[in-house]
């Protein structure tokens, strides 16, 4: 087993890096998923955000071949790009490659495994579980007037606000399971201890915070810009992604502990059936020949076209 350290500063800084910088914001908007990858050269900024995150940033192999068929793909270009990476005395064979042959193209996105491993294991739609309910009450938090009745607690704190809530409405309670009422109440509920029973590896916490947040990266990226940038709401919340993440990972346990009890499901680690290829792993040439275009010039000095 991988003895990886979860640092949680460092994971927190790193999903804040790649997560969306989405403003609060009362129409869509169509945000760059790429701006986290720009300080890479053109082709290998494609070529990780592709690998690391399952983004298609290039056409498929039959588009490419039906663009050459249709002309729409110069055949000057491609036999000199050929002739340039395998010498004229290869145009023949690798054209014939490129254009004939066929491969496995399948690919398996590294983002989203861990959190989907709960359907499969346990046949329970995670994020149906959860995400409802986490995006009206994270709203109603962070609710700027327009809703009928105001957040029912004025603590500083977003997961303070949680617990009071818990602890003192005898109408409300956000949580079903009496485990997570005492976690929340009664524990520092730190992420760590979370991510222990959910996930069991600590060399897989990271992961799957990426997996739990990147299924609804708009929210998580607004939150991470309210937790840098609270006067852009004219009534300012204190909410922290790590408060964010910490309540989606409580709902999580709540939901599972209500459908199998407390004793009646495991942490993932014990569910895996498959190496966990790390999220942010260099892609390898395996991976490189897989999320390259064919026909494109290859300038990382990384990649090469491969049979």
């Amino acid at each position: 087993m991988n003895t990886q350290i979860f640092e949680e500063e460092a994971v927190l800084q790193r999903l804040r890096h790649y997560l969306p910088h989405q403003n609060p914001l009362k129409d869509f908007i169509n945000d760059n998923v790429l701006k986290p990858f720009q300080n890479l050269p053109f082709h290998e900024a494609l070529e990780t955000a592709s690998v690391y995150f399952g983004y298609k940033t290039y056409l498929h192999l039959k588009e490419y071949r039906k663009l050459y068929a249709k002309n729409k793909i110069s055949h000057a270009v491609l036999d000199k790009i050929i002739a340039e990476q395998k010498g004229k005395g290869g145009l023949t064979t690798w054209k014939h490659k490129l254009l004939q042959e066929q491969y496995d193209t399948a690919w398996r996105n590294r983002l989203g495994y861990l959190h989907h491993v709960w359907m499969r294991q346990y046949w329970i739609n995670i994020e149906k579980e959860v995400h409802s309910f986490l995006f009206r009450f994270v709203g109603s938090y962070v609710d700027q007037g327009i809703a009928m009745e105001k957040f029912p607690t004025e603590s500083k704190t977003f997961l303070g606000a949680i617990k009071e809530l818990e602890r003192n409405s005898f109408w409300v309670k956000i949580f079903k399971s009496s485990r997570v009422r005492h976690l929340l109440l009664h524990t520092d509920c730190s992420m760590e201890s979370l991510l222990k029973i959910l996930v069991g590896d600590e060399s897989l916490y990271e992961q799957y915070l990426f997996d739990q947040q990147f299924a609804h990266a708009g929210w998580s990226g607004m939150v991470a810009v309210l937790e840098k940038h609270p006067e852009t709401l004219l009534d300012k919340k204190h909410i922290s992604l790590h408060d964010f993440i910490v309540f989606e990972l409580l709902l999580e346990i709540d939901a599972l502990d209500r459908k199998f009890n407390e004793n009646g499901w495991t942490a993932l680690v014990y569910s895996l059936e498959e190496q966990v290829i790390p999220l942010f792993r260099p892609s390898n040439e395996a991976n490189c020949s897989r999320s390259m275009p064919f026909g494109k010039r290859l300038t990382n000095g990384r990649c090469t076209i491969r049979s």
